[in-house]
């Protein structure tokens, strides 16, 4: 009798046991839809090139990992940009105390392709609670949704799928284009083009031929728009594919980006559109400066399309010929000289990298690893070690968006 209870005893929690472990599974996964990602993996040529200027995958997200986060003020979050301590005593450490989104969207993709469970669930966890995730720009939240749908594809549950179908809802419309949000962009006037000499309060000429048209005093505007390079047109892509966009929405997005190439003679791309009261596109080109297109953000554009294998033919000899044959890239490109001119254009080196490898192009890749290695840090003294850094008032830092983008493209 006592063995028969003993038994009934054991099966009556082995089914509690299944019927609870049943109940977990379901709420956790039961409405979950799968997500299949389009995604392209770097070969031991590629990375062996990269390696060349001392670009290697391993040994940067082990230095990234250590600094930025192991010994930074957060340990979880990862910091904008993180500066090194300085030769005296007076310069310690310095962290900026600013947590991008996108920041934390490739820090994602890193501990998803480092098949990393427990760092990306804490960091997933942590963005949602503590980064207001609606109240950042588009931008910034089509980044995160790019790295949280990275983060769902291997570890997702339920609760995951509802909240990126949230954040699709929130960020494209009916027809799955990009939803609108207030921009502002320079003001662009014809007289910007017309070369006086003014005088000055002393009485002295100043010519606009000394500098650069638009390069003068800048007014901005605001207006309701989508910055071109939000349009990230491989998610667009996978959202489409796996039914969580509508049937369309990357041809229609696709098409978009396209129509906003400068002109036939400049094949640079707009800064962002606006949509007209009666629906048709209008494209805005100047963002910082009038009568300048801005060059990062158009290389940006250029490295969506041609994740997509649809970049022009043209942008793409625009960009291999400045990089080959200039010695800098500038960040603006000016109408009326038809050259580029301003700030070196760090910010394109890691985007122009990307999209050597897209297009098969080595030489255009190692030309860009070039750039980039010859900013990493090779003293072995060196706390930072393999990074990439960047230089300011004899102090060295690191941002954080360039080390990972290098990082994710040479692993």
């Amino acid at each position: 009798m006592r063995k028969k209870i003993t038994t009934i005893v054991i099966i009556a929690v082995a089914a509690l046991l299944l019927g609870g472990a049943y109940i977990w599974y379901s709420r956790t996964y039961g409405n979950a839809g799968a997500i299949t990602l389009n995604t392209r993996t770097i070969s031991f040529e590629w990375k062996d090139t990269a390696s060349d200027y001392n670009i290697t995958g391993d040994y940067l997200w082990s230095r990234i990992k250590e600094l930025m986060l192991e010994q930074g003020d957060d340990g979880i979050l990862i910091p904008s940009t993180y500066m090194i301590e300085g030769r005296l005593t007076t310069e310690p450490k310095e962290e900026s105390g600013i947590y991008l989104l996108s920041d934390q969207a490739l820090l994602m993709k890193a501990y998803v392709r480092d098949s990393d469970r427990f760092s990306a669930v804490t960091l997933k966890n942590e963005v949602i609670s503590r980064l207001d995730v609606e109240n950042q720009s588009i931008s910034e939240q089509m980044a995160w949704l790019e790295g949280y749908v990275a983060y769902y594809s291997a570890y997702g549950t339920s609760e995951d799928y509802k909240n990126i179908n949230d954040m699709i809802s929130r960020l494209f419309d009916e027809n799955g284009m990009v939803v609108s949000s207030t921009l502002s962009a320079a003001s662009y006037q014809d007289s910007g083009f017309v070369s006086t000499t003014e005088l000055d309060e002393n009485g002295l000429g100043n010519s606009t031929l000394e500098s650069p048209a638009g390069t003068e005093e800048t007014e901005l505007y605001s207006f309701e728009g989508v910055e071109l390079s939000s349009v990230r047109l491989n998610l667009i892509r996978s959202l489409e594919e796996n039914d969580l966009l509508p049937e369309g929405s990357f041809d229609r997005n696709l098409q978009l980006v396209l129509d906003a190439k400068a002109a036939d003679d400049i094949p640079l791309y707009a800064y962002a559109y606006t949509t007209l009261e009666d629906g048709t596109v209008s494209y805005i080109y100047f963002k910082d400066t009038a009568a300048a297109i801005n060059v990062v953000d158009s290389i940006r554009t250029m490295r969506n399309l041609a994740e997509v294998d649809s970049l022009p033919q043209d942008s793409f000899n625009w960009v291999k010929n400045n990089m080959m044959n200039l010695g800098t890239l500038y960040d603006e490109y000016y109408l009326v000289t038809g050259q580029t001119d301003g700030e070196e254009a760090v910010d394109s080196y890691v985007d122009i990298m990307y999209i050597g490898f897209y297009c098969d192009d080595t030489d255009l890749y190692a030309n860009a690893c070039s750039r980039i290695g010859s900013r990493v840090a090779t003293y072995a003294s060196s706390p930072a070690l393999s990074m990439v850094y960047r230089s300011l008032d004899d102090r060295y830092y690191f941002v954080a968006r360039e080390n990972l983008e290098v990082c994710l493209a040479v692993r």
